[in-house]
């Protein structure tokens, strides 16, 4: 009867390790296994400005670069970002490009319509 229960036991212990040690690795691992996620709050798609000058934000996480239309941009602790663009007359597509350490990239791209006839 006691080895029963001694068995039981290491069995129970064995089982709850492995289960702490998979979900431990699981949460350390999804950064890694969502990849690279990028946002931008504003300005929306879409969107008519009447003055030239806007500022393009967001929010990243997981990533080794961040770009907008090509042009290197950096974050925050938080992963939050702000730049300024200046838009010519008309249609102007906004790209935001981010990449990972594995290369796997997440691209956000935007509309928006800067009409100078209106200031």
């Amino acid at each position: 009867m006691q080895t029963t229960i001694k068995k039981v036991l290491a069995t129970t212990g064995i089982l709850v390790l492995t289960g702490v040690v998979f979900g431990y690795s699981f949460f350390r691992l999804k950064d890694y296994i969502d990849g690279p996620i990028v946002d931008i709050s504003t300005p929306k798609n879409g969107q008519t400005f009447t003055s030239p000058l806007i500022e393009v934000s967001g929010s990243s996480k997981n990533l080794s670069f961040l770009n907008l239309d090509g042009r290197k941009i950096y974050t925050d602790k938080d992963g939050i970002w702000t730049e300024k663009l200046l838009l010519q007359d008309g249609v102007n597509i906004i790209e935001v490009r981010g990449v990972d350490r594995f290369g796997r990239k997440n691209v956000q791209v935007l509309r928006v319509v800067y009409d100078g006839t209106k200031q």
